[in-house]
């Protein structure tokens, strides 16, 4: 007997397979600030630095202390409940005390409940801070449902250096272990950030620049030039890197502060100057430039 004759393909099968097959697309709809709503810096100057804000991925923030760094984080997780993102912060601080005083001045006075919706956590130990993120992790898998509280879609970290400031040296066997939690770390953030669509942003200080140094970002800031700390290992663990730099006026005593993109995967290089003020961190128009583009 012979076998029957195969039958021809059905229309709906090449019609599905037709359905399967690729199609172009722009590579640039793949970035992550293409995928979700970006959080706001709440100053339209800084913003425009930023293409319209944070976007769902890694932001370190760099720069010495008083740049104005923190100022930033608290500002961010004021603006999450308020944001098209209407979310939630987890503020993670490794530098004590936590500045609950200027949390509370920033605050709205129309938003008493504002606060309710930034939680804190302190982190004592890059091994505390893994923990920390696995309980963020199990805490965003399985949100609850209180109807009070936001869910949880920005990250701070205050701030990353801190964490690597003791028990650890110089050692090849301390900077392999320092290497390692590095990416541990970096691996569980961007994790929070593309599975979870969170904004992460993550603080980091700064050294002074040795004669001889490649690699890293060098900027200029209160006459010393200066990189941010933790090397090139850290650096090849964030999607984006802002450099905050100040300039003391020696005649006046005024601090010119400026943030500046020094990469990102969807940015160009530039920058914007900005202050600090008892309500916030605004952008300061170049004089003689108003509406014109902010360039570094």
């Amino acid at each position: 007997m012979r076998p029957p004759a195969p039958r021809p393909p059905a229309a709906s099968s090449s019609s599905s397979y037709s359905q399967r097959e690729p199609r172009p697309e722009n590579p640039l709809l793949l970035l992550p600030s293409c995928r979700a709503a970006k959080l706001s810096l709440g100053c339209p100057l800084l913003d425009r630095v930023l293409s319209g804000g944070l976007p769902a991925s890694v932001t370190e923030i760099a720069g010495e202390s008083a740049s104005g760094k923190t100022q930033l984080c608290l500002q961010l997780a004021l603006l999450a409940p308020q944001s098209p993102l209407s979310a939630s912060a987890l503020f993670l601080h490794s530098d004590l005390p936590f500045p609950l005083h200027r949390l509370r001045g920033l605050a709205p006075k129309s938003r008493p409940d504002i606060l309710d919706h930034v939680l804190v956590a302190a982190a004592h130990s890059p091994t505390d801070l893994l923990s920390l993120l696995s309980r963020a992790q199990r805490l965003l898998a399985h949100p609850g449902r209180s109807p009070h509280r936001l869910p949880i879609r920005l990250i701070i970290l205050d701030s990353i250096a801190s964490l690597f400031r003791a028990d650890f040296d110089a050692s090849p066997a301390d900077l392999k272990r320092r290497s390692a939690l590095f990416f541990q770390i970096s691996a569980k953030l961007k994790e929070l950030a593309y599975r979870h669509q969170c904004v992460v942003v993550v603080t980091n200080q700064v050294v002074d620049v040795v004669e001889g140094d490649a690699g890293n970002t060098v900027a200029w800031s209160s006459g010393r030039r200066v990189s941010p700390a933790l090397g090139i290992a850290w650096a090849n663990c964030v999607n984006t890197r802002l450099f905050l730099t100040r300039e003391v006026d020696g005649a006046s005593g005024i601090a010119r502060r400026r943030m500046k993109v020094a990469f990102a995967p969807h940015l160009p290089e530039r920058g914007c100057e900005f202050v600090i003020r008892r309500d916030g961190v605004f952008g300061v128009e170049p004089a003689g430039e108003v509406g014109a583009p902010v360039l570094g």
